[in-house]
């Protein structure tokens, strides 16, 4: 009896933790339909004001480390050198069930920078890094 009692106390608390702990989330890059996959890293996105909440324009860095996904160079090419016009760029956010929990849409979006470096070249890892000017932005 008294190793029972002992036993259920500790049971409780291992499984009760799982239940606080955090969702793993995983954000990734939409333009134009095209899924350009999982970035890593994606700063500045919490000092764009909501809506046009003014007239200036905000620096985003995405960056990550990718291997299969398509990169954005074609993408940031083309718009820098004029061959698109200025584009929305979706951030969506899924947990690791696939469920969107949120979206962030960067509204007329300029490429600044494009730069990919070999992480490790026996795996074939690269680092890529992009910079982009945002006017606004909405989220759902």
């Amino acid at each position: 009896m008294l190793i029972s009692a002992f036993l259920v106390p500790v049971v409780v608390t291992r499984m009760s933790t799982a239940g606080f702990s955090e969702r793993e989330l995983h954000s990734h890059v939409e333009i134009d339909g095209i899924n350009y996959g999982v970035f890593d890293k994606i700063d500045g996105l919490a000092e764009i004001p909501q809506n046009g909440g003014d007239n200036s324009v905000h620096k985003v860095t995405f960056r990550r480390d990718f291997v299969t996904d398509p990169s954005l160079y074609l993408w940031a090419k083309n718009v820098m050198h004029g061959r698109s016009d200025l584009k929305d760029v979706n951030v969506v956010v899924k947990d690791h069930d696939g469920e969107e929990v949120s979206r962030y849409v960067l509204r007329m979006c300029q490429p600044l920078s494009w730069t990919v470096e070999a992480a490790n070249p026996a795996l074939g890892g690269f680092h890529e890094k992009i910079e982009m000017a945002v006017q606004e932005i909405a989220v759902y």
